[in-house]
This record gives structure tokens, C-alpha cells and sequence, in this order.
């Protein structure tokens, strides 16, 4: 019998043309299930200008967020780098050092950014809140840039530049319906006071099986998308998982198997899970990305 459900499952392929020194990069465009929305994933090999091919400042007519880190699963906040990221019209500095997270709403300007050192490899990955990327350049001058604060912990921009705080995740964290242990970190991070929605979830996985969410033996549904990524922590070769997951699609619970760095795509209303992690060469990581945030969640098999 044919499956219903195979189109929701992305197969994340990579190639090396991404600009400056981002290799390994897939991007993903949503448009075709209906999400207006862009996602791209690479990881960053040598320090100099973050986005070789637009170095200076800009505006989106869309929302998105920027995400940075480290793919360490014994300390994932570790970044490995030190990249200077400008904000607003005023060229704001901000030092990112650790995993961290930068919502730019639209219209907000943003860049140059430069990654000033590298000790190691971290990845980059970019949520727009549009399947069509569309840029446009903003005037700022050698003086504004030269004369740029840093920024202040307490100044109006910091909420925009959002630290990846990861916990230790261990039994229990669900709850008594679910004791299991991923033997990683969690973070999530959430768009409250940007000025738009979004929530990105990011978790390491240490141990199997693992099953993932409050309530691990019954589907769900959410009433915004969720994209489910699983993705490799080597990123000398982010082509391989390292590990092996099962997901159940739709209210018949057919069930798909995962072995390779993929993409699941749920739109709204569609229902998902049980999820578990049932094999493991290597920690893997499971990032849940909400574009619109979750809305309320709609638990049962209808």
C-alpha cells in the first residue's frame, strides 16, 4: 500500500556553494505545503564576513531569526567563536560568543555581522518568514558604523539577541507520563517581545530509545506548522545522522523510519508522534522550528 504521508518526510541534501566560507548548506523552501516560509541550515569553516554576498546592512519585508551554534552535545552552548553582529539603524554591536539566537523583525536593518575568530566549526541556520527571499539595501554610513555602541545588557535591543541557555534534560522533565532520558540538553527559544512569534526548539540526543513529548504514545496537532529536523552533530560531514528515529503521520499513525539527516514537515492541523529515537552511533540533534509559534495543541488521533 502506498504511503499517504511520504511527501512530509525532506530528505536534506547539501552542497558546498554557500557564500564566504558556509559550507554544507541545504535550504529548504516550504511553499510547496503550503508554509510561507524559507529555512536554511550550513555550517561556518573559517572566520571573515558572515554572508559574503550581501556584507552590508539590509532590510526583509518578512521576520526571521538567526541562530548560531555549537555542535558539541557535551556542551552545546559552547559556540567556538566570536562573531560582531550590527542591529538597527544605528549599527548597534553585539559580541555573540556563545549559542545564541537574533530575532530581526521586518523592516529592522541588520549586518555586516563578521565572525572576528573561530576556534572551531559552528552551524548557521536562518528562519524566514517568507519561501522568496527578498533583500534590500540600507544606507548606513563609515561613521555610524565607525562610532557604533555595543551593546548594553539592558539596552532596548538586547531582547533581540537571545541566548541559547541549554539544560541538562533528564527523566522526568516530561513529567510522569514520560521518564525517558535523552541523555542531552534542551533550549527553547521564543519570539515573546521581538515584535512576531516564533518558538525553535533544540535538543541533543544521548541516549535511545528515547520517547519524545509529554505525552509519548498519542498523536497530536498543532494549529500553526512545525518542521522537525534531525540533524548530525560532525560537522566535518553533516551528510550523516548517526542514528535512526521512528515518527507516525496522520490520524492512521502510519509510520515512517529515519536514518539520514531530514526534514519533517507538519503542517497545521496535521496530526504527529508518537516520536522515538531508536538507534545511536553518535549523538544526534532534533530541532523543532515553529515559524508562527504553536498556537493551541489538539491532543487524540482525529
Amino acid at each position: 500500500m502506498p504511503s499517504s504521508y511520504a511527501n512530509y518526510l525532506h530528505k536534506l541534501t547539501f552542497s558546498n556553494d554557500g557564500p564566504g566560507y558556509y559550507r554544507q548548506v541545504t535550504t529548504i523552501d516550504l511553499s510547496p505545503w503550503d508554509i510561507d516560509t524559507r529555512i536554511q541550515y550550513g555550517v561556518y569553516e573559517a572566520a571573515g564576513p558572515l554572508a559574503a554576498e550581501s556584507p552590508v546592512a539590509h532590510t526583509h519585508d518578512f521576520d526571521q531569526v538567526m541562530l548560531f551554534y555549537g555542535a558539541d552535545a557535551a556542551d552545546m552552548g559552547e559556540l567556538g567563536a566570536e562573531i560582531e553582529f550590527r542591529l538597527s539603524e544605528t549599527a548597534e554591536r553585539f559580541m555573540i560568543t556563545s549559542s545564541t539566537a537574533v530575532a530581526i523583525p521586518k523592516g529592522m536593518p541588520h549586518f555586516p555581522a563578521e565572525i572576528q575568530r573561530m576556534n572551531r566549526r559552528f552551524v548557521g541556520v536562518t528562519v524566514s518568514a517568507s519561501s522568496a527571499y527578498r533583500e534590500k539595501a540600507y544606507d548606513i554610513s563609515k561613521e555610524t558604523l565607525d562610532k557604533a555602541p555595543y551593546g548594553s545588557f539592558m539596552g532596548g535591543l538586547r531582547k533581540h539577541v537571545i541566548p541559547m541557555a541549554f539544560q541538562r534534560k533528564g527523566p522526568w522533565s516530561y513529567g510522569p507520563s514520560n521518564r525517558d532520558d535523552s541523555g542531552g540538553s534542551l533550549t527553547f527559544i521564543r519570539g515573546n517581545d521581538v515584535g512576531f512569534e516564533f518558538l525553535i526548539m533544540l535538543e541533543s540526543i544521548k541516549k535511545v530509545p528515547y520517547r519524545f513529548g509529554p505525552d509519548p504514545d498519542r498523536p497530536h496537532a498543532h494549529a500553526q506548522p512545525e518542521i522537525l529536523f534531525f540533524l548530525g552533530t560532525d560537522l566535518d560531514d553533516v551528510s550523516k545522522l548517526n542514528g535512526e528515529a521512528e515518527i507516525c503521520l496522520g490520524k492512521e499513525m502510519e509510520r515512517h523510519t529515519i536514518t539520514e539527516p531530514t526534514a519533517v514537515v507538519v503542517p497545521k492541523g496535521l496530526a504527529h508522534n508518537p516520536l522515538v529515537m531508536t538507534k545511536l552511533e553518535k549523538p544526534f540533534l532534533l530541532m523543532d522550528v515553529r515559524p508562527f509559534g504553536s498556537g493551541p495543541m489538539n491532543a487524540g488521533r482525529g
